[in-house]
């Protein structure tokens, strides 16, 4: 049976539909029963009958014309907000942005996929992860590395030893011992206690690479990450579920702890959460909607997820792609400038740059030779 999820002021509401001809205006009235059943006093609402709204897709927060039947204008688990009129809009609601991303208009899932080891992953790879071109999975050495630290870590807590950050607080808790029917408990109040970043969220392609950097992390197999919660943030990545990440909180000294943070809080289904198909929306529901479940967190795994340096790591290496783009882009345009004023190639010359021990000059110096001496486009200056 389709399903809806319907925002009204602060509530999220799910909506089955036995039958998709029905109408917009049946599914904003069904959605507003629900919202008054659930509040003591009704939300305020005497009659929904007589109770005017606007009803709009939150992806792309396109405006729903109230006689148009659900199966024309939605899709199974699409996701809707409700605006009574009269009404403000939800302070907690995070109006979609179109046109800022990439991942907002026209998004397809990739079919493609890049194993992820720990190791071997580039900055041109995290970028491509970032735009949605391929999906992760870890290789089996990968995923049999993560085992074994799980296997030590949940020998330290079944033993009872006294270890920082598994079985003990942090900072000045350091030396107090935690029950261990409060180990879980502990990792959770450490990531809700941290998301504390400030600003307007991350573009989706950035929270894309902070969350694929984190995951390639994890897969080194030396935090003590179960394998259950690296799938579901693999999960979570293939289908975009995405944290709201702010911006600001962060300088990238001692861990990036707010952002990853806040990385972790939706994954945990707390918080909010983008994908392309919801926009932004309770994270719960987002992933409900996606038929992924929220991490459960383990011992230890609170401080697996949050100490790191993704953040600044993720956009530094944005930062070199996009610097060995405009490099690539400044010797084309110079080698142009150098035909148009019939300069010379012969100080491209490959025996003279090998004399000089500085690998980026030896590669643009071929570069422009390449460029100056093709066979497709022969050169008038080439070689004089």
């Amino acid at each position: 049976m389709p399903r809806y999820t319907v925002h009204i002021r602060d509530e999220w509401l799910a909506v089955p539909c036995r039958d998709p001809t029905y109408t917009i205006q049946w599914l904003g009235y069904e959605a507003l029963k629900r919202y008054t059943k659930n509040k003591p006093d009704n939300g305020g609402i005497n009659a929904v009958k007589d109770i005017r709204f606007v009803a709009r897709r939150c992806q792309g927060q396109g405006l729903l014309d109230g006689d148009d039947t659900i199966e024309d204008v939605l899709e199974d688990n699409d996701f809707v907000e409700i605006a009574i009129e009269g009404d403000t809009m939800s302070p907690d609601f995070i109006p979609y942005q179109p046109g800022v991303s990439h991942l907002t208009a026209a998004y397809r899932e990739s079919d493609d996929n890049l194993f992820l080891d720990g190791n071997s992953l580039t900055s041109t790879d995290l970028v491509n992860l970032g735009r949605g071109l391929y999906k992760i999975k870890l290789t089996s050495e990968a995923e049999n590395g993560v085992v074994k630290s799980r296997e030590l870590l949940d020998t330290i807590v079944k033993e009872n030893k006294v270890v920082y950050g598994i079985t003990t607080g942090f900072g000045k808790f350091a030396r107090t011992v935690i029950p261990v029917h409060k180990l879980k408990e502990l990792q959770e109040n450490l990531v809700r206690s941290h998301s504390a970043g400030v600003g307007n969220p991350l573009s989706p392609e950035r929270t894309r690479m902070l969350l694929a950097l984190r995951i390639n992390v994890l897969a080194k197999g030396y935090s003590g990450i179960s394998l259950e919660t690296l799938h579901r943030m693999i999960q979570a990545f293939n289908a975009s579920c995405l944290s709201f990440v702010p911006e600001k909180g962060t300088v990238g000294a001692s861990g990036d702890l707010a952002p990853l943070s806040h990385l972790a809080l939706g994954l945990m289904g707390e918080g909010k959460m983008w994908s392309p198909k919801s926009g932004w929306a309770d994270a719960k529901y987002v992933l409900e909607a996606h038929g992924l479940k929220p991490i459960s967190l383990k011992p230890k795994e609170g401080l697996a997820l949050i100490n790191g340096t993704q953040m600044i790591t993720s956009l530094g290496a944005e930062a070199v792609e996009r610097a060995q783009a405009i490099a690539r882009q400044a010797d084309i345009i110079a080698a142009i400038t150098l035909e148009v004023l019939k300069g010379t190639s012969k100080a491209f010359d490959s025996d003279i740059h090998a004399l000089r021990p500085h690998p980026g000059q030896i590669e643009v110096a071929m570069r422009f030779r390449a460029l100056l001496d093709s066979d497709h486009h022969p050169s008038e200056i080439a070689g004089e």
